[in-house]
């Protein structure tokens, strides 16, 4: 299962107002790097499938929100648990890095 895309138009209702912990990859369509985190979020979206949901936003196009969590490069992976930034990893780190921001958001 490979991450959605999410806009500014769907943020709120995907994002903030989840039931589950969610994953979020700022990228643009020039960033190679973007590429290879994209790869491990897809694969991470279908080892937590059911535990979290993974989007990807398009930094460039909805720019309004990029700003508002002060992203300056990407990629850039948050993760939100009721409503609430948790984690944040900058830049294109090995899948564990990816991994272990997971297990600290799924903890009680």
């Amino acid at each position: 299962s490979a991450a959605a895309v999410v806009t500014k138009d769907s943020w709120e209702k995907s994002i903030l107002k989840s039931d589950t912990p969610v994953l979020v990859e700022f990228h643009a369509s020039w960033c190679g790097p973007c590429k290879m985190v994209h790869r491990v979020i897809d694969e991470l979206a279908g080892e937590y499938e059911g535990r979290i949901q993974c989007f990807v936003l398009n930094a460039d196009n909805d720019s309004q929100i990029a700003e508002e969590y002060e992203i300056k490069a990407v990629p850039v992976v948050l993760l939100f648990k009721n409503g609430e930034k948790q984690e944040t990893v900058v830049g294109t780190m090995p899948k564990e890095f990816y991994a272990a921001a997971i297990e600290r958001v799924l903890k009680p």
